[in-house]
Parts: C-alpha cells; sequence; structure tokens
C-alpha cells in the first residue's frame, strides 16, 4: 500500500527530535549517509532511519538517491540554513553549560602530507579561521609523521592506519590517484583524446615512488609505460604536482586534487593507479579542548566527501 504523505509545511514542530535535525545536517554537508555516520559517531542505518522519519514528518522530499550518495532536493537546501543555525546555537549552550568561553581561542597544530598541505588545507581551514578570530592554526606539511604522543601536533591527517594506543582516529575513506596530463603537454605532444594504450607508449613520466606503483598497474592494463619514461624525478609531491602542471609529462596525481584544476586532463579515467586511506588522528584528550574538538570536526566534515 503507498504512503500518503501529509502536504509539506503541516507537520507538528514538536514532533520532531533533535537528532533527526543533525542526521539531516550531517547528510547535506557530506552528500552520503556513511560519511554523515562518521562525523555524528553513529551508524549509516541510524541516519537512513533519521532522514526517512524527518521526510515522513514534513512530507517532504529531502533528497534525491543518486549513485554514490544523496543530492539535496530544493527543500532541503531551503531547511538546512535553519538547521545549520539551531546546530551552531545547540552548541553555544552545550559550551555555555560547560562554563567555556565564547568562540574558540588559542592555537591548534596540525600536521599532514606535503601535497595536501599546500593543495587542499588551505582552502580547508579558511571559513574556519574566519569564524573563529581568536583561533590560531599552526600547520606542519610534511611526509613523515609527527609523533601525536610526544605533542608533536594537536591533530594530523595521515594516509596510512594509526598504530599508536591512545589516539583517537576516524577513517573517512579511500582516496583514488589517476594518471594525468596537462593541458600544455597534450599540445606539445600532440596526444589525441580519447586516448588508446598506444599512444602514450614513450612519454615522459614524471614521479617517484608513486609513479613505480603507476607503471606497475599500467603494465598490467598493457599501457606500454617503461622505467626508462620516468625523466623527471622529485621526491616532493608538490613539485611533481608543479612539473605536471608546466606539462614536462604525465604522472599520477590525486584525483580530488587533479580534478578541481581545468588544465589537468586524466589519462584513462577507468585506471586507478593507487588508493590510499584518509584517517584524522588526534591525541585521546581531544574532548577536553573545545578549540581542538571543533577544528577534528571540521576536519572531518570538510574532508569526508573528498574519500570514496
Amino acid at each position: 500500500m503507498e504512503k500518503t504523505r501529509r502536504p509539506s509545511g503541516t507537520f507538528d514542530l514538536s514532533a520532531i527530535d533533535w537528532t533527526l535535525i543533525r542526521s539531516f545536517a550531517a547528510v547535506v554537508r557530506t552528500g552520503n549517509l556513511t560519511r554523515a555516520a562518521r562525523l555524528l559517531r553513529t551508524t549509516q542505518p541510524t541516519v537512513g532511519r533519521h532522514i526517512r522519519k524527518l521526510e515522513d514528518l514534513t512530507g517532504d522530499v529531502l533528497f534525491d538517491r543518486i549513485p554514490g550518495g544523496f543530492r539535496p532536493t530544493a527543500r532541503a537546501t531551503e531547511l538546512y540554513e535553519t538547521a545549520k543555525t539551531l546546530d551552531d546555537a545547540v552548541a553555544a549552550f552545550s559550551r555555555s553549560l560547560r562554563g567555556e568561553r565564547p568562540g574558540l581561542v588559542g592555537p591548534v597544530r596540525l600536521t599532514t602530507s606535503q601535497i595536501f598541505g599546500s593543495e587542499i588545507m588551505p582552502a580547508v581551514l579558511c571559513d574556519l579561521l574566519h569564524r573563529h578570530p581568536q583561533l590560531e592554526i599552526e600547520l606542519s606539511v610534511r611526509d613523515d609523521a609527527d609523533n601525536l604522543l610526544r605533542r608533536e601536533a594537536d591533530i594530523a591527517v595521515r594516509f596510512f592506519r594509526p598504530t599508536q594506543e591512545d589516539l583517537i582516529a576516524v577513517n573517512l575513506g579511500q582516496l583514488s590517484m589517476g594518471l594525468f596530463a596537462s593541458r600544455a603537454y597534450f599540445a606539445r605532444t600532440g596526444l589525441p583524446l580519447p586516448l588508446t594504450p598506444a599512444d602514450i607508449k614513450g612519454h615522459l613520466v614524471i614521479g617517484e615512488e608513486h609513479a613505480l606503483r603507476a607503471i606497475a598497474f599500467g603494465v598490467e592494463r598493457s599501457v606500454p609505460i617503461g622505467k626508462g619514461d620516468v625523466r623527471f624525478r622529485a621526491a616532493s609531491m608538490p613539485c611533481q604536482m608543479a612539473a605536471l602542471r608546466a606539462g614536462i609529462g604525465i604522472g599520477p596525481v590525486f584525483t580530488w586534487i587533479a580534478g578541481r584544476d581545468p588544465d589537468l586532463i586524466r589519462i584513462f579515467p577507468e585506471i586507478a593507479v593507487a588508493s590510499l586511506p584518509m584517517w584524522i588522528v588526534a591525541h585521546d584528550d581531544l574532548n577536553r579542548s573545545p578549540r581542538m574538538r571543533a577544528v577534528f570536526d571540521h576536519l572531518v566534515a570538510s574532508l569526508s566527501p573528498m574519500a570514496e
């Protein structure tokens, strides 16, 4: 029997549990039930039930179900502004109950890889810093891991599973890498579009360890890239990225980063060169520091859409 939906706008506000609004806001922010559940530290089925119940209460379809996620409808986008205001108000009320000073005050030390720190983190942190004028961010970009237990950093964005005990860690999913070249390289070499494996035989490859993984994968898929084609080597991934943009050659890049650059073209979109796990990690005293908790939650919400 088909469920009868009440007309939009006639629901009883007193019937709405606050957890439904939190789940709704999290799904709008992350676009995915799994990522929303990670953000709220609950389960995917729970978030799904909350969304269905809220849709039943409102009589509105709040999300279009699309492959890989949920897309907010116009009605959901309208409601989200109010939900976000309520979320901020409840957070402020909670801080007042705990006797905390308003706003976030003081430094938070972050660490991540060179490529992520230079290409992603500034944009992710911009809004947070402007919303909290007394918050300070110290960002360490290095490809070896700072030790959180020795307090070399407060929060880390890492691409391997943490092994130390006494850490709080959230796995956001996998970050994929693909092979890319710049439009300048296509123009210089006359590479055609679309490409076939034979088209890139003998072309110059950029990279280091990551490029070698790309080569190994390419050989398995009959892509004719050999070790002798790796003619620009750099241990720094930002340097590899600069070489790629300059048109030196073909190289492996995180698809999220390269996909935001209109001058980079993906070669063989069906080939995933590698896939790395993305973790947000902090010391277990996270919940005793409001500013660390706020930065941690902001990173989880902002970076979750990048993962698969």
